[in-house]
Order: C-alpha cells, then sequence, then structure tokens
C-alpha cells in the first residue's frame, strides 16, 4: 500500500479555498467516480482502491491519500496530477 502526502500554503482564505477544493471534488466525482463528504473543514473521500482526505485551513491545504495495491503502481502519476490541479486551483 502507497501513500501520497502534499501539503500546500495558499491565500485564498478559508472559504474560498473550500470552494476550490469543492470544485476539485466534483471533477474527481464525474471523471473517476470519487464518494466524498464534508466533515467540517475536512473533506474525506474514497473509491474502489483510494481513501483520502484534504483538510483545509486558512492558509494551507493538507492532502492524504492511501492507495492499494493496483493504484500503488500509479502513484507517481497520481501525484503528479494532484499537484497539477492543485496548481491551477491554488492559484
Amino acid at each position: 500500500m502507497a501513500s501520497i502526502h502534499i501539503k500546500r500554503n495558499h491565500n485564498l482564505g478559508i472559504e474560498n479555498a473550500r470552494t476550490e477544493v469543492e470544485k476539485l471534488a466534483q471533477t474527481l466525482r464525474s471523471d473517476l467516480q470519487i464518494d466524498y463528504a464534508w466533515s467540517g473543514n475536512k473533506l474525506v473521500f474514497q473509491r474502489s482502491g483510494a481513501t483520502g482526505t484534504i483538510d483545509v485551513g486558512a492558509d494551507f491545504i493538507d492532502l492524504d491519500i492511501k492507495l492499494g495495491m493496483a493504484l500503488s503502481l500509479l502513484k507517481g502519476t497520481i501525484e503528479e496530477s494532484i499537484n497539477n490541479k492543485l496548481d491551477v486551483a491554488l492559484s
């Protein structure tokens, strides 16, 4: 089992950051069939082979993902894709 941890600082404020994370989650739901729900300022998500959380703070986003065996082989590709999406969302 592999894991991905990404922490990013931002200047969006908590409400705008939550909005951007929500947009990202909706895209992932559509593209990758990810189910998600908010628990306070934490987005909890899962799909077959992966689970994770995104903590949204006033000036940071902290993402943790646990990948199952099959998706572990794609860890580098998945991490790169997430970083690219965060670059756009947090700019």
